[in-house]
Order: C-alpha cells, then structure tokens, then sequence
C-alpha cells in the first residue's frame, strides 16, 4: 500500500481568511457609508420640501382666491405681533365660506367655515387643519397691491410676495 501524504501549507489558508475578511470589512464600510449618504440626502431632500411648502401653499390660495374684498388681515395673539391670520372670503354656491390661514402650537393651519358657522361658533386656533411647521407669519398689503408675507420656521425669514390682480381692478378668476 502506498500512502498519499500531502503537505498543507498553513499560509495558503491564512491568506485566503485574511482576503475574505478584508471583502468582509470593505463590504461593511461600504454598506455604513452609503447608509449614511443615503440618509443625509433623504433629510435634506424633506428640510427642503418642508422649507417649500408653506410659500407655495400661500401662494396657491391666494392666487385662487384674489377678488376684490376677499383678504383680512389680523392679528392671531396680542403678545405675539409676529403672528397674523389671514382671512380670506369667498362664495360657493351662494353660501359665503371663510378660511383662516394662521400659525399655531408650530404649523402653519387653515380652518374653513361657512359664515353661518362662523357667527355661532367663532374662531377657535385649534380647531384648524395642520399644513406643516411654520412659527410665525405675518401680513402687509402695499399700496402697489403687492402682498407681503413674512414666514419664520426655525429663526429662519422666508418672504413671499404676491401680485393682488383685484384690489383695484376688475380682474375676476
């Protein structure tokens, strides 16, 4: 009988563990730092879709809603005058309709109502539709019909300014 010895060379071995765990180490690297990257554009991305909503939602109702007589402006709480609630009035079906744009407890809020309800009820911060964060805001009307909208969310002023086509004119939507 012939026996078969073999040598086995422990370097070979330890060279293939060592390249398997290097692919090992580099592939969890990998995973971590696109995990990372991923994550911080995914922030990004929501910090800049929250920064554009509330210009944009502004914006939206009042272009819908510029008619002569349709915009009231006051003031949400006395020792805040950074805060104002805007008004808006329109007709639908006959039935006069109010919504209250206006900040409160950190969210910009809309809160319709028709009039009838308005006059029983009355306006009440809490009861409005959350839109998204929003501190404070605050409105000017100048006498060129250029609406000022003055937004703060985190210390940070975003202005919005919006042509009124109706104050003085006939322009109807």
């Amino acid at each position: 009988m012939h026996r078969d010895f073999r040598v086995h060379h422990s370097i070979s071995g330890l060279f293939v563990f060592l390249l398997l765990g290097m692919f090992a180490v580099f592939s969890t690297t990998m995973v971590l730092l696109g995990t990372r990257a991923y994550r911080n554009i995914a922030q990004q991305q929501t910090d800049h879709n929250t920064e554009r909503i509330a210009p944009a939602y502004l914006r939206s109702m009042i272009r819908s809603t510029d008619k002569r007589d349709a915009y009231l402006i006051m003031n949400v709480d006395s020792n805040d005058p950074n805060n104002d609630l805007l008004q808006i009035w329109q007709y639908f079906d006959g039935e006069g309709v109010l919504t209250y744009l206006y900040c409160h407890d950190g969210f910009l809020r809309e809160y319709v109502v028709t009039a009838e309800v308005d006059c029983e009820v009355g306006f009440e911060p809490g009861l409005g539709e959350t839109v998204c964060p929003l501190d404070s805001m605050t409105f000017d009307i100048d006498e060129n019909d250029l609406m000022h909208a003055k937004l703060i969310r985190g210390g940070e002023i975003t202005d919005v300014y919006i042509y009124l086509h109706s104050i003085y004119s006939d322009y109807v939507n």
